[in-house]
């Protein structure tokens, strides 16, 4: 017990990844690719009736990419509502680092105070995705055990939604230790079926047509992956998780290049992160949108060290200035890429706010290489391996449509482009304007 309790006080259940030395290229591999849909989905049920747990698969980003199995009423309604099913996806992604950065299964609770487990596939050093399961009461858990509520609580938006709590009594009620063999139990099953999943790619690849088949695979994967982001950029920009999850990706991948030495440190910034993102507001002072902004810097400056400087000016008459939601990530993002990963020395971010007569001026510049647009997609379409960049092009355009359609064609984005000294974001708008516009609804000008 005592080397139980050692490990178990921390949320994390001891159970190794699966670390074999494989004779397969895995850098385009991810869990679906690695078993098929179908076959994840035969893995839950049969993992879901031994032990009793909901589950659902996700991959490298912590996205959903099975139906779930045996989840309870509850669960259903909250993941179903609009309203609500944001906090889900961010205590999926939440127990996806953690479990990728430890390489063992991570206990947690979820915002609504279920008990859940986060199981990940390492394969080489691989992090392939995880199995996300749980949904369950349970009294006597350890105090230390993270409880992702206090973090960001849904009380409040659960009773905007309507949603009954009293389903919540619905879920089967286990006892810690229970819950900790259920999850020790589906982990070792999980190994299992990896192990053979891995001997049998390892056999068909033996054959040269196989090796030929699985590059066409490969491709098509990606092609399939590229259309799903595109898809995913159609959804309004302030209502998408996506700038979420792609720094849930960054800091996961962080974590295991490093050890997981500094991954505290960006969970606590990436906590405040979340929160703000999760507001659905269509206007915002800008004194929050700036602090989110840094909030992200201060997640790259993690990743890029002293490579990554930033400034920002803002006068303090503008601190209060109201402005649509989360238009500045994108150029910010922009500039993190061109400023700083295309400069081996490094750059400096600067943001500046001015008011220029009756219109905001803010602008994002780096002092980059200075990539013209048409540059700067081609270095996207070579450096990106996940199709973030292409992410980043769609947001500006999202943004720059929905400042036209806001207040009219005379306010599009403009940006100033200096070979071998960088580039320079504008983003204009009007200091006073009626926020019960329907961003929906095209301005007569735009």
């Amino acid at each position: 017990m005592g080397q139980r309790d050692s490990f178990e006080s921390r949320g994390v259940v001891q159970t190794d990844s699966f670390e074999k030395q494989v004779n397969v290229d895995l850098n385009h591999f991810d869990i679906v690719h690695l078993f098929g849909k179908e076959k994840l989905e035969e893995i839950q049920e049969k993992i879901s009736k031994v032990t009793g747990l909901a589950f659902v698969t996700v991959d490298y980003k912590g996205e959903p990419v099975t139906k779930s199995v045996s989840f309870t009423r509850f669960c259903q309604c909250v993941r179903g509502n609009h309203i609500t099913e944001q906090g889900c996806w961010s205590s999926d992604a939440y127990g996806a680092i953690q479990a990728a950065t430890t390489k063992k299964s991570c206990i947690y609770f979820c915002p609504c105070g279920l008990l859940e487990v986060a199981i990940p596939l390492i394969v080489e050093g691989h992090y392939l995705g995880g199995f996300i399961g749980g949904q369950i009461l349970c009294e006597d858990a350890p105090k230390d055990i993270v409880r992702l509520e206090a973090i960001f609580d849904r009380t409040e938006l659960i009773k905007q939604s309507g949603i009954d709590m009293s389903l919540k009594q619905e879920a089967t009620k286990l006892t810690y230790e229970q819950f900790c063999n259920a999850s020790e139990l589906a982990a070792m099953i999980i190994r299992q079926m990896t192990e053979s999943e891995i001997s049998k790619l390892e056999r068909s690849i033996t054959d040269h047509g196989k090796i030929e088949s699985l590059k066409q695979e490969n491709k098509n994967l990606k092609y399939q992956n590229k259309l799903k982001e595109l898809r995913i950029s159609a959804l309004s920009y302030e209502k998408s998780p996506q700038f979420v999850i792609n720094t849930v990706t960054t800091i996961a991948n962080l974590a295991m290049i490093e050890g997981a030495t500094e991954t505290n440190e960006a969970l606590i910034v990436l906590a405040e992160y979340i929160k703000s993102m999760m507001n659905t507001d269509s206007f915002i002072y800008m004194i929050d949108e700036i602090d989110n902004v840094e909030r992200y810097l201060q997640i790259q400056k993690i990743r890029h060290g002293d490579k990554l400087s930033y400034n920002i000016e803002i006068p303090e008459k503008m601190r209060m200035q109201r402005m649509p939601a989360l238009i500045l990530q994108p150029f910010v993002q922009q500039a993190v890429e061109h400023g700083i990963s295309l400069n081996e020395n490094g750059g400096l971010i600067q943001i500046v706010g001015r008011y220029v007569g009756d219109d905001v001026m803010i602008y994002v510049e780096d002092d980059g290489p200075g990539l013209g647009n048409e540059a700067i997609e081609q270095f996207y379409s070579t450096y990106d391996r996940y199709g973030d960049g292409d992410g980043i092009q769609q947001s500006i355009e999202r943004v720059s449509r929905r400042i036209r359609t806001l207040f009219g064609k005379e306010y599009d984005i403009t940006t100033e482009v200096v070979e071998g000294k960088g580039r320079k974001a504008c983003i204009r708008f009007p200091k006073y304007f009626d926020e019960r516009m329907d961003a929906d609804e095209s301005h007569p000008n735009s």
